[in-house]
């Protein structure tokens, strides 16, 4: 019996049992030996849900060993891998011929099954989340037994399982719609949050893709704003990409968190204190734009609310924080 934590820390299971399959046939055979037992079995990805939906106190499938490229087709942009593969992985792949994913989400060590699973989803109000890229799944069902499904052959557990929460089955392989590869210009400054606020529509529509981290006791935000672009690649230096996303959005972010956690009376000073970003301008392969280094571990919430809304939730937050 083994333990297992998520990346965050704040999801455990003690006396677990973990499979590692290396092909289908084992996953049906992982799914067999479960029914036989009884017990509760699914599929962990790597461990980057907040929440405790990869949790089961019998039996885990840690898909390491399963995340090989089966087939690329360039021609159709169509990629089809086994469920273990990380989205760093992928990227890479990708980029090598030419193609690349239309979004992603903040990080790429999810694995595809469970990017997917999740509703793992980027920025952009005219892009989906990544399970509308899915075109087919092989799914091992409950009974061990593998069903190929798509939007034009068993519809009905394709729409479930490309989002399923790890309740339908385990996803073996996954055949997702990408795109030419393409470069993204970004601008990321600090705004303040009221002039945000109220111009958050026209951000959101004269940007592919806009995303605002609002510093808490403060009146500023830091925005990020990435847009195609037909020119080169410019990105930044190596010693001002180690200071920006290494140094201060990790390192010195992370000391004021954990000394926010140990004298929390300190937190509207320490937030007052954070270094000013300053206006950043680069531009390079979109795969590597949209993914963060994560160091710091970190709690997370989401919540999806109609965008008029938006501006009354964030001032409510707003006034709760200063509260």
């Amino acid at each position: 019996m083994s333990t297992w934590t998520n990346w965050a820390g704040n999801q455990h299971a003690s006396r677990v049992s973990f499979n590692y399959p290396h092909c289908e046939f084992d996953l049906q055979e992982i799914v067999k030996r479960a029914v036989r037992s009884g017990e509760r079995i699914k599929a962990i990805g790597s461990g980057h849900s907040f929440s405790g939906i990869a949790v089961s106190e019998q039996q885990l499938v840690d898909l390491t060993n399963y995340g090989e490229l089966i087939e690329i087709d360039a021609e159709h942009h169509l990629v089809t891998v086994q469920a273990g593969m990380q989205l760093s992985t992928l990227n890479e792949i990708l980029h090598r011929h030419g193609l690349a994913m239309p979004n992603l989400g903040d990080i790429a060590y999810q694995t595809i099954a469970g990017a997917i699973s999740t509703s793992t989803h980027g920025t952009g109000a005219k892009l989906p989340g990544l399970a509308a890229q899915v075109t087919r799944l092989r799914v091992v069902l409950a009974d061990a037994t593998v069903i190929d499904c798509s939007a034009e052959s068993n519809s009905e557990l394709f729409d479930c399982a490309r989002v399923g929460l790890g309740a339908i089955g385990l996803l073996s392989t996954i055949t997702l719609r990408v795109v030419p590869a393409f470069t993204l210009a970004v601008i990321e400054e600090p705004m303040r949050v009221d002039d945000l606020i109220a111009n958050l529509d026209h951000h959101v529509e004269t940007n592919d893709h806009f995303e605002f981290f609002w510093v808490p006791h403060t009146g500023w935000a830091l925005t990020k704003r990435n847009n195609r672009t037909n020119g080169p690649a410019k990105p930044m230096g190596k010693m001002s990409h180690w200071y920006a996303k290494t140094l201060i959005e990790n390192y010195a972010f992370g000391a004021v968190c954990m000394l926010g956690r140990v004298r929390p009376s300190l937190i509207p000073k320490l937030a007052k204190a954070l270094p000013a970003s300053p206006r950043n301008e680069y531009s390079d392969s979109s795969f590597k734009i949209f993914a963060s280094k994560r160091i710091v571990k970190f709690y997370e919430m989401e919540y999806a609310i109609p965008r008029q809304a938006c501006a009354e939730a964030l001032n409510r937050v707003r006034r709760l924080v200063d509260d």
